[in-house]
């Protein structure tokens, strides 16, 4: 749940200039430390050329902590302390005083972290720095912003999810179904029911327990001057020290058992596909760089070259996007590039079809589970393999165009337990072979067992015909090569064999009753 104070007011093309001056060597060099606070980890970025300072700060106060019953009180926490009034002024008038130093503050709270940041010019930095200061350490706690904001949260749920943007309601409904029964399992948003139940008093006991020295991490980035990190983790050092452990320990992901449909019954034009299952790996394993690598083949995010998007748009032209993943991606419908700043302990695979329109929705989703089964069966060529590496290893450079980026992402790594993540993809795609990416292939990706999500109108004619799971013909308005028509032979007779299928009503999605 992603949320913004105030537009940042920086030079784009300025800035990639100055952070590409950045040695990568001094990203890896990124230090941990703890000289005011011993709770309080720091991460550094330096570059002095650079006139803009970057601040992350990290908390272990995602929605994996939101209490039962109280869905949503994380995300809700964070923007009562990112975007609500402090004791010394009301939330207009911290707006008025970040404007004139082109400042900002964000808040995101994603399952496991909040993570509230932002960048200023060098020369407004003392000014800067306190304001937010005053933010985290003297929230306000007002009871208008208080309505506000948990307002903002129930419109995201309602209206943004279950009315407008039919893509995130998929994803967040597939993230739901794989994580049924386990901390992941409710959006970072929260419930209809769980936030209507938070009070004011559970916001302020939440911020206490959470907002601490302990789970805190603080990210500096930039042209600092010297000695300001130190009075960063000082500043602080004023927060509670907190107790018990810094990061939930979370149980396994659920284990995923035959082919579960959920299809959300919703008046729309199109229809949304989403299907995946838990992975066992993170970008700390050796695996996951692998997999990287066969993913980028697959269907790299808003990418042309996948196959997914080749055969399914390119060729056959039945939507807009397909794209495969082996982790969250946040936002979808809006970016273009991984986010730092959404780290998790546990991961999922999962294909994105979107969207296609009702009669060919069966065939869509045959297609794709027929090029995953052609990658896991066929695995990629020696010349496959070298012209997605090279691509990936070339492309990983975009996702870490800005300074606070780039801190993101070593904080990231940070919580990874890792080297640069960035620096890493370098390293360890110089010396993979084609082997390793087909060997983690069949260790990690199949199509007999996983979660479905379809958003679509007339709920119970698509389960029909999941269930009858009868061929599929497609017919094609232009002409198509042998080939293609050849393939759809098998494609259209693909089976599907849904093990469960559940109809929800949209109206019904994330109330939590």
């Amino acid at each position: 749940m992603r949320a913004r104070l105030q537009p940042v007011l920086v030079l784009t093309a300025l800035l990639v200039l100055l952070v590409a001056s950045v040695p990568a060597a001094q990203a890896q060099e990124g230090e941990m430390a703890g000289d005011m606070a011993a709770s309080i980890d720091l991460v550094t970025l330096p570059s002095s050329g650079s006139p803009l300072v970057a601040v992350r700060l990290v908390f272990n106060a995602g929605s994996i902590y939101d209490p039962e019953g109280k869905e949503g009180l994380a995300a809700l926490t964070g923007l009562m302390v990112g975007e609500a009034g402090t004791a010394e002024r009301s939330y207009k008038e911290l707006i008025d005083a970040l404007y004139p130093i082109a400042a900002s503050i964000s808040v995101n709270t994603d399952r496991e972290v909040t993570v509230i940041s932002g960048e200023t010019h060098r020369d407004n930095l003392e000014e800067y720095l306190g304001l937010l200061a005053e933010v985290l350490l003297k929230p306000g706690f007002q009871e208008s912003d208080f309505t506000r904001n948990k307002e903002q949260l129930l419109s995201y749920l309602t209206t943004t999810l279950r009315a407008s943007n039919d893509e995130l309601l998929g994803l967040e409904a597939l993230q739901q179904k794989i994580f049924d029964g386990h901390p992941y399992g409710h959006s970072p948003a929260g419930t209809v029911q769980g936030l209507a139940d938070i009070t004011l008093d559970d916001v302020k006991a939440f911020y206490r327990k959470n907002f601490t020295q302990k789970r805190l991490t603080v990210g500096v980035a930039g042209g600092y001057p010297e000695g300001f990190e130190k009075k960063v983790t000082g500043i602080f050092a004023k927060l509670p020290e907190g107790a018990g452990p810094s990061r939930r320990e979370l149980p396994k992901a659920p284990e995923v058992e035959g082919r579960s449909f959920t299809l959300i019954d919703k008046d729309t034009d199109s229809v949304g596909i989403h299907f995946g299952y838990p992975l066992s790996l993170d970008r700390s394993d050796a695996d996951y760089y692998p997999l990287m690598v066969a993913n980028s083949f697959l269907g790299e995010h808003r990418t042309f070259h996948g196959r997914l998007m080749q055969q399914l748009r390119g060729q056959r032209g039945l939507n807009y996007g397909d794209y495969s993943y082996i982790e969250y991606w946040e936002s979808p419908p809006f970016t273009s590039n991984p986010s730092p700043g959404v780290p998790r302990q546990q991961q999922y695979f999962s294909v994105w079809i979107r969207p296609v329109v009702p009669n060919t929705a069966h065939f869509a989703l045959r297609n794709a589970l027929w090029e995953v089964d052609r990658l896991v069966e066929k695995g990629l060529t020696k010349e496959e393999f070298e012209l997605t590496r090279d691509f990936l290893v070339n492309y990983s450079k975009l996702w870490a165009q800005t300074l606070s980026d780039r801190l993101g992402f070593l904080m990231d790594s940070e919580y990874y337990g890792m080297p640069y993540y960035i620096d890493e993809i370098d390293r360890r795609l110089a010396a993979m072979s084609v082997e390793e990416v087909n060997r983690a292939v069949k260790k990690h990706i199949q199509t007999a067992r996983y979660d479905a999500v379809f958003v679509t109108d007339d709920a119970e004619a698509m389960k029909e015909a999941l269930q009858a799971d009868e061929p599929s013909p497609i017919t094609y308005e232009s002409e198509k090569t042998e080939d293609i028509l050849e393939a759809d032979k098998t494609i259209q007779k693909l089976p599907v064999r849904p093990t469960a299928i559940e109809i929800v009503p949209v109206e019904r999605m994330f109330e939590g009753d």
